[in-house]
């Protein structure tokens, strides 16, 4: 599905319009999975003249808008959607608890303005570009209007249609949860025939948000009534846009809505709308055959089948798809020689250590590691078994071992057959270690030749061993690493990679066509939790986080790890929901819009100096402190760093590491001083004897230097290329006003809109 190639075929505007931006018209491949030919320019006058053109033509949407697994900074020139954060370490991602690294969004020495050009970020995008915003809903108009007027049989139109209606809605979700309320278009505008010779005819100005709100749910909604609950010819069409998945982001758009950063006031019927939205979605996608894949524990150690999901989403009897929302990737060879990300999936590429050819892996904070729930369900610090920060590993939630790697564990891998002790390797992969990828272990701890450094803070730099940072000298790598949705070959022989030895492009795990899962069934469970709390359903909420960690083992003797105080509490239960979308979803590109939603770098403070109307009148006036959480606003992030206790120029561990790593089958408990398993207690008794914890700053050496998330962020205001363009458009209120030379006056909270 990620194959389509396409030509570029610009129309230019003769009014200075926002709306008069046109994106490239083109055909796609001739099959949805497979790519056959290039069909050239897009013509209007043949592309929906039958089923099969006017299908290439809704490909194209496919290819322009469906995540990929590099999306997320939102540069607008950058790639097909670039909007939608999948849990790299993008500008969403670094901007929370689960990556370090001050991103544009809360860098205390630098605020976004209008005139910013240091952000490289403009989401709302107007130029006459292919990643234009804008461009993607005129292609979106275009495929509606033409198979609406088409000789097409109603099935047929239905099928394309509701696809269509899908992306419009899903482009306005983006811009709507970023901006509040934007201009609407819903029909294709010629910019060269102007009925009125000026242009003055293409300018539309900004809808309120709620206006947006009910344009984008009535596109997910025709969405709905006209796709079916799961395709019936999936060789072909799986993949493919659902009506359970349409109702799914119905349910979603509402359940922003209903959350504090646009329910100030806590308005319950919001909440009701969402939980009807998503209550609906649950039983669409029940009827597609769709729901958590391995429903129940079956006996597998430390969440292995819920890492499976990401291998075979269908479990293990087929009989349910957890991937709700999917793109899909392969490992064709591209024409030129040179790697097609489009085509190919980089994440297992990106997460993998530098000394499997890996691309470095991306580094957790220690705040997420410290955080997951002990292996009785509860936070460290609120749970009875004591958490031990040194050997942070121990009696964890089964999730926290699929979502972390660190020292002392196993990370297989394939090498498609390739022998690594080829001489031509030397100096990558540490062939003296191990033999083969199934050999692989991690050991990512550093030591150093100065006691000074030993135990700085300010600096990761020392030595690791086996290559760790490709170098003899000392150099800067990691402890603990990102391991969610990993291909781990000890769970799927079958990997989706190729694995490629040669350090030249494509390398290591980048041949990869593992899919790419941005909506889980058990997001659509979480987002119905959420909605159910919100609507005082706290016993249809409780009930959907049970059966979301039932998954991974807990039982309902021990209440599923829950709070037992949360089935009559609301901020309690809302707390307990959204820390269960924190563990359950980490690394997934979630977290951001969950923060934002709930305004978690403040708790909404700061909102009434903007406007005094926007002030927090629901959720006690704080949201921060109504779920009884910490701000992430005057903190810092810190990433964890084992180290060697003895000073030396050379590893002092050599010769005393346990013989056997982790295999992750082991029982990880320790117990009032009891260890269930022999591995277990050597490789902890390894950390006590030999190593030391840091937590070294990932924000910058400043320790003056905090995060510092701006009041003015949660509405972001329009570039200045935007108002330029459009003199037309209001400026969002907080955010400076180019044409007026004063303060915005669109309110996004407003149901209204100024003259």
């Amino acid at each position: 599905m990620r194959n389509y190639k396409m030509n570029n075929k610009n129309i230019f505007s003769k009014a200075l319009a926002l709306t008069t931006i046109a994106m490239s018209l083109t055909a796609c491949s001739d099959s949805f999975l497979e790519e056959k030919k290039n069909y050239g320019n897009f013509n209007q006058t043949t592309a929906y003249s039958d089923y099969n053109g006017a299908q290439e033509r809704l490909n194209n949407l496919y290819y322009w808008l469906l995540p990929t697994s590099r999306s997320g900074d939102g540069n607008g020139t950058n790639s097909p959607n670039d909007w939608t954060s999948v849990g790299n370490p993008d500008k969403w991602s670094k901007s929370t608890d689960e990556y370090g690294g001050f991103s544009i969004f809360v860098n205390p020495e630098e605020e976004v303005t209008y005139n910013f050009t240091g952000a490289n970020f403009d989401f709302f995008y107007v130029a006459n570009d292919v990643y234009s915003p804008w461009g993607h809903i005129r292609n979106c108009n275009d495929v509606i209007e033409n198979v609406e007027k088409s000789s097409l049989t109603e099935q047929q139109k239905n099928e394309i249609l509701g696809q269509a209606y899908f992306f419009r809605g899903y482009m306005y979700y983006h811009l709507v949860t970023i901006y509040g309320g934007v201009p609407i278009v819903d029909h294709v505008q010629d910019p060269i025939l102007g009925t009125d010779g000026d242009g003055s005819n293409l300018i539309e100005p900004r809808r309120t948000t709620k206006e947006c709100v009910d344009f984008i749910c009535k596109d997910f909604e025709n969405a709905a009534n006209m796709l079916p609950d799961r395709w019936q010819n999936e060789a072909q069409d799986f993949g493919r846009i659902t009506s359970g998945l349409a109702q799914a982001m119905l349910g979603k758009m509402l359940l922003y809505y209903a959350s504090p950063v646009f329910n100030r006031s806590d308005d319950v019927t919001r909440w009701e709308a969402a939980y009807t939205a998503n209550k609906t979605a649950l039983e669409k996608l029940k009827a597609g055959n769709f729901g958590l894949a391995y429903p129940t524990s079956g006996g597998e150690k430390n969440g292995a089948n819920w890492a499976k999901m990401w291998m075979d989403y269908t479990g293990s009897d087929g009989s349910v798809n957890e991937a709700v929302f999917i793109t899909l990737h392969n490992t064709k060879a591209n024409v030129s020689g040179q790697p097609d990300y489009g085509k190919y999936n980089n994440w297992e590429h990106s997460i993998r250590p530098r000394n499997t050819n890996g691309g470095g892996g991306y580094t957790p904070t220690a705040e997420m590691v410290d955080l997951f729930p002990m292996a009785d369900g509860l936070k460290p610090g609120e749970s009875k078994i004591p958490y031990d920060k040194l050997n942070f590993w121990l009696n964890r939630d089964p999730r926290f071992y699929r979502t972390f790697a660190f020292p002392g564990v196993e990370w297989q891998w394939s090498e498609g057959g390739v022998s690594l002790t080829d001489p031509s390797l030397s100096g990558i992969i540490p062939t003296d270690v191990y033999t083969t990828g199934k050999n692989y272990a991690l050991w990512s701890y550093m030591w150093n030749d100065n006691e000074e450094d030993l135990t700085k803070v300010t600096t990761s730099s020392g030595y690791w061993p086996e290559l760790l940072t490709q170098s003899t000298d000392k150099g800067s790598s990691h402890s603990i690493y990102v391991r969610k949705r990993t291909d781990d070959l000890h769970l799927h022989t079958s990997p989706f990679y190729e694995y490629i030895n040669s350090q030249s492009n494509p390398k290591g795990f980048m041949k990869n066509a593992a899919p790419l899962l941005t909506m889980r069934y058990a997001e659509v469970l979480l987002n119905f939790a959420e909605a159910a709390c919100g609507a005082n359903h706290y016993d249809e909420a409780v009930k959907a986080l049970e059966e979301i960690r039932a998954r991974v083992g807990y039982t309902a003797s021990n209440n599923y790890g829950l709070p037992t105080d949360i089935s009559s509490d609301r901020a309690k239960l809302f707390a307990a929901i959204l820390y269960e979308r924190q563990i359950e979803l980490a690394y997934e590109g979630h977290r951001y819009n969950d923060m934002h939603r709930w305004m978690l770098f403040d708790g909404g403070q700061g909102q009434s100096a903007i406007k005094p109307s926007w002030a927090l009148t629901g959720f006690g006036g704080n949201t921060c402190t109504y779920l009884g959480v910490k701000p992430l606003n005057g903190t810092k992030r810190h990433q964890i760093i084992l180290y060697c206790l003895d000073v030396s120029e050379t590893d002092p561990t050599e010769g005393n590491r346990p013989e056997k790593a982790l295999t992750l089958d082991e029982d990880m408990s320790y117990i009032n001083g009891t260890y269930n398993d022999d591995k277990v207690r050597e490789l902890a008794e390894f950390y006590e004897i030999f190593l030391g914890r840091k937590d070294v700053n990932l924000d910058g050496n400043d320790d003056a230097l905090t995060i510092n998330y701006r009041p003015t962020y949660y509405f972001l205001g329009l570039r200045q290329n935007a108002m330029q363009t459009n003199p037309t458009l209001h400026q969002t209120v907080g955010w400076h006003d180019l044409g007026r030379n004063a303060d915005g006056l669109f309110d996004p909270l407003s149901d209204t809109v100024p003259e």
